[in-house]
């Protein structure tokens, strides 16, 4: 039951950036820090910079990779699959409802 909370939770906590977070991948490393480090105390801020150094070195966007590593550090693989579905796809839909109405 313990996983299942924290996988809603990881839901949770990236739905609520997904509509409430704009910028690009450098933006969103901020909004991170502040909810993950400052706010929720999920990490401190060794780990944080130590994530981000090591997702600026792999190729593809950093904030896509940190908050991906944050739901799984949080909630396993489940909840890095949660924050891929909400932080990433929910951008992608909310474009594509705007698009069909035009």
């Amino acid at each position: 039951m313990k996983h299942i909370s924290s996988v809603l939770e990881v839901a949770r906590v990236f739905l609520k950036l997904g509509l409430t977070s704009f910028g690009g991948p450098i933006a969103h490393l901020g909004y991170f820090r502040e909810e993950f480090v400052n706010r929720r105390k999920w990490l401190d801020e060794k780990a944080f910079a130590d994530l981000v150094a090591l997702c600026q070195f792999l190729p593809g966007p950093a904030s896509s990779q940190v908050g991906i590593a944050i739901g799984n550090l949080r909630a396993g693989f489940s909840g890095g699959l949660r924050r891929d579905r909400r932080g990433l796809m929910l951008g992608a839909y909310i474009h594509e409802s705007q698009a069909r109405c035009y």
